[in-house]
C-alpha cells in the first residue's frame, strides 16, 4: 500500500514538471516567433537604409529614362467604403474612417511619401462651412496608415470628429489634401460622406 501511494506521488510530481516544461516551451516558441518578426523588420529597415545611403552616396544625375518612368501621383480619391463610426457607442457617430486612394498618370495605385491632411466639414446652404475634424498625418505617420487588404490597397485615416447639431449635421464633406515631400507638388480630392454611423 505505501509503495503505490508513493508511486502515485512521485507520478503526481512528474505531470506538475511537464507541465512546467511544455508552458516554457510554449513561452520560448512565442519568443522565437517574435524574434523572427523583428528580424525581418529590421532587415527591412537596412535595406531601405542601405538604398538611401547609395543615393547619398552616389552623387551623379539621375538619367532622364529614370525620371521619366517614376511615377507621380496625380490623383487623389476618397473611397466608398470610407464610414462615419460610432467609437463610445452614445449611437452618434464621433470619428470618421477615411480610405485613401492616390493614382499615377496611369490610374495605378502609388505610395505616398509627404504629408497628408484630411479636413471633414459640413456646408450649410446659408452660412459659412462648420469644420467638424481635421487630421494631418506626417511622413513617418502615412507610411504607417498605408494598408492592403481584401478592401484594396490604400490609406486609412480616422479623424475625431464633433457634431454640433446631428439633427441637421448629416452630411459631410470630406477633402483630402496631399503634399509631395519631393516636389511639394499638391494633389487634392474631395467626395461627400453620410454622418450616421
Amino acid at each position: 500500500m505505501l509503495t503505490a501511494a508513493m508511486l502515485v506521488a512521485v507520478l503526481t510530481a512528474g505531470c506538475g514538471s511537464f507541465k512546467k516544461v511544455s508552458k516554457e516551451n510554449d513561452r520560448l516558441r512565442a519568443r522565437v516567433l517574435d524574434l523572427e518578426d523583428e528580424n525581418r523588420e529590421l532587415a527591412g529597415r537596412s535595406a531601405e537604409l542601405d538604398g538611401q545611403l547609395q543615393l547619398l552616396i552616389r552623387d551623379l544625375p539621375i538619367p532622364q529614362e529614370v525620371r521619366d518612368a517614376t511615377p507621380h501621383v496625380t490623383d487623389i480619391s476618397i473611397g466608398s467604403v470610407s464610414h462615419a463610426t460610432d467609437t463610445d457607442g452614445d449611437g452618434r457617430a464621433d470619428a470618421i474612417v477615411v480610405y485613401v486612394e492616390p493614382t499615377d498618370g496611369r490610374g495605378r495605385f502609388v505610395q505616398l511619401v509627404g504629408e497628408l491632411s484630411v479636413h471633414a466639414a459640413t456646408l450649410p446652404t446659408d452660412g459659412d462651412a462648420i469644420t467638424l475634424g481635421r487630421v494631418t498625418l506626417g511622413p513617418r505617420e502615412l507610411r504607417e496608415a498605408y494598408r492592403s487588404t481584401f478592401l484594396g490597397t490604400h490609406y486609412t485615416v480616422e479623424v475625431p470628429i464633433t457634431i454640433a447639431d446631428p439633427a441637421t449635421q448629416t452630411v459631410c464633406t470630406v477633402k483630402v489634401e496631399f503634399v509631395d515631400g519631393r516636389s511639394g507638388r499638391r494633389v487634392t480630392g474631395q467626395q461627400p460622406m453620410d454622418l450616421e454611423p
